[in-house]
């Protein structure tokens, strides 16, 4: 590797996120590789200050050689973009993906904006950019409407080791993720009233903050109009030590999104042997392969008795819990830094 140093530039670093996991893990990783190595972020973060620089201190902290790679996590609007586009160092670009607009416009116009205008960013970004990484295929193909740029498909090192799970001690169907109208947590809600006509016993934790005050609170009220309140958990943001928790008292994880760029929660659930139902769309039938089960169909009824079926029948769901651990095996963070080393050994300096 012929970088003397990899400097990554994000729209804000958070903990807990898949973008800011993904992030500090390349920062850490090329410092074992002996780079210097940065993060710099358009807007700082609470719980991150001291893993960060803010943009204003990027021009007096770089250097401008060539041998100086600028690496910009593509997710969101940035002033980081606008700074990105006035160096002459080499960029990169790691495409994260947007949620499309159309999809928040009923419940945050503002947010849809930001998204069209993070994507006229990009089209400008992808014509000064050497070369592109996305952590999935899905995105990869999203990246070249933006225009043409060599680009290398490398998943987000996401699972670990983790021992043995006991058998949960109650029916638990579990969903990691924002609280966000794309989520399709409203599928989810419709789908456990059903269930849990059938079965009074499960419960049904969702368990991630909200990115849509509107969007929770007709979360809320649709628990209330059905008479959900008590068997279904919003817990808001958890730590890393609560997540753990979350997962090992999961019987099932379900995600009924309607988008989703890569599915770090469904890596996390295989890796952890928890038995994964999933709506087949976006990047989500590449992330689980044939690790879990997917649903072409994400009516109530079906969901419903697709959750069913996995409680109720001990040797279906350990099928499930198995090829989740076989193919959570191609996330580890071993196999992901070969396949990046080499990504950057192609874009190398020139």
């Amino acid at each position: 590797m012929n970088w003397r140093a990899v400097h990554q530039f994000v729209p804000m670093l958070a903990k807990g996120d898949a973008i800011g996991d993904h992030v500090m893990w390349i920062r850490d990783h090329l410092r074992t590789r002996g780079l210097d190595s940065e993060i710099f972020v358009g807007t700082r973060h609470s719980r991150t200050l001291n893993e960060t620089h803010p943009l204003d201190k990027a021009d007096s902290r770089l250097k401008g050689t060539r041998d100086s790679l600028l690496l910009y996590h593509v997710a969101q609007a940035s002033p980081c973009a606008d700074f990105l586009m006035s160096r002459d160092e080499p960029l990169a670009l790691i495409f994260h993906n947007f949620t499309p607009p159309e999809l928040l416009l009923g419940w945050d116009p503002a947010a849809a904006f930001e998204i069209l205008r993070a994507q006229d960013q990009l089209a400008d970004l992808v014509e000064k950019a050497r070369f592109a990484i996305c952590d999935s295929a899905f995105n990869a193909r999203d990246l070249l409407s933006f225009g043409e740029v060599p680009c290398s498909v490398i998943p987000l090192p996401v699972a670990k080791d983790s021992p043995p799970r006991p058998k949960p001690a109650k029916p638990v169907i579990l969903f990691v993720g924002r609280i966000a109208p794309n989520k399709g947590i409203h599928d989810l809600i419709s789908a456990m009233k059903i269930l849990h006509e059938r079965h009074p016993d499960v419960e049904l934790r969702i368990v991630g903050g909200s990115t849509s005050d509107a969007y929770q609170n007709a979360i809320t009220g649709l628990l209330k109009a059905l008479g959900l309140e008590e068997s279904v958990s919003l817990t808001g943001w958890v730590t890393d030590e609560q997540l753990e928790v979350e997962y090992s008292r999961a019987s099932i994880f379900c995600s009924l999104s309607s988008h989703e760029g890569f599915g770090v929660p469904l890596v996390e659930s295989m890796s952890q042997g928890v038995p994964v139902i999933a709506h087949a769309n976006s990047a989500i039938a590449e992330t689980l392969g044939n690790g879990g089960l997917l649903l072409t169909d994400r009516s109530p009824s079906v969901v419903a008795t697709a959750l069913e079926r996995v409680l109720l029948d001990e040797a279906l769901a350990k099928r499930l819990s198995e090829s989740g651990l076989r193919r959570s095996k191609a996330f580890t963070s071993n196999q992901v830094a070969d396949a990046f080393d080499e990504a950057l050994e192609l874009g190398k300096p020139r």
